[in-house]
């Protein structure tokens, strides 16, 4: 499931136009440690994952749902 939040909320941040680096920033967490997260590599925790709907304005449950 992971791994679909993550590939979600990398379609919603470059739709809007968001690097990796600019998200990271926002989060106040590393580059890679941002990009791990986004591959599933690693968890986005609770409060990060807000603010990243937030940051894009998206619905959370849009970010969840797996992608078709």
């Amino acid at each position: 499931m992971t791994v679909f939040i993550g590939r979600n909320i990398r379609t919603e941040r470059v739709r809007c136009g968001f690097t990796q680096k600019q998200m990271a920033q926002r989060l106040g967490i590393s580059v890679t440690g941002y990009n791990h997260k986004e591959n599933g590599k690693r968890h986005f925790n609770l409060v990060e994952f807000i603010l990243i709907c937030k940051i894009l304005g998206a619905d959370p449950d849009k970010l969840i749902k797996k992608s078709s």
